[in-house]
């Protein structure tokens, strides 16, 4: 199921709801289209089961055994073995 919202141009909220993302795209680009302003789309995944993302993290691994060693202080991530690594400025 997927939800489209937008606003009108008296601020007013309104919404659709549509079982396809083809069909709710098209929704969504025909409201754009027609001028109407903040149109967004959601959807929950049915398949999804559990909380999102990770949830417990003990001794650096995660509930099915995988590494987790994110942090946001290296949230763009390390680099990589056989990266260049650049350390002043090419002229």
């Amino acid at each position: 199921m997927f939800k489209i919202y937008w606003t009108d141009n008296n601020n007013v909220v309104h919404g659709q709801e549509a079982s396809e993302i083809v069909q709710a795209l098209q929704i969504t680009k025909e409201k754009r289209d027609a001028g109407y302003t903040f149109v967004t789309m959601a959807n929950e995944n049915p398949q999804h089961v559990g909380k999102q993302g990770v949830d417990t993290i003990v001794d650096g691994k995660t509930p099915d055994g995988e590494d987790y060693d994110w942090s946001k202080a290296g949230r763009a991530g390390r680099p990589r073995r056989n990266d260049r690594i650049i350390t002043k400025k090419d002229n």
